[in-house]
């Protein structure tokens, strides 16, 4: 898993950029982290396993779109 992150971080974010970008991924995180810290009684177990599946399922989003627009522009280049 790490190795591939890391390669997908080195072609995707060019080094000037990679921490910036990085952090700022990172905030979101916490912030969710803590909210869902601070309202765990009011959440329960179901509900903060809820917020996970959505991030998870939010992710999953993102990465397919991601993966669709890699390979569009793979084929691009192929058809020039």
């Amino acid at each position: 898993y790490f190795p591939t992150i890391g390669t997908l971080r080195s072609k995707y974010f060019p080094d000037s950029h990679r921490s910036v970008v990085m952090n700022l991924f990172g905030i979101p995180l916490n912030a969710m982290v803590v909210t869902v810290f601070l309202s765990i009684e009011k959440l329960g177990v179901q509900g903060a396993l809820g917020v996970s599946t959505t991030a998870l399922a939010v992710a999953t989003l993102c990465g397919l779109k991601l993966r669709g627009l890699v390979n569009g522009e793979k084929e691009a280049s192929e058809s020039k």
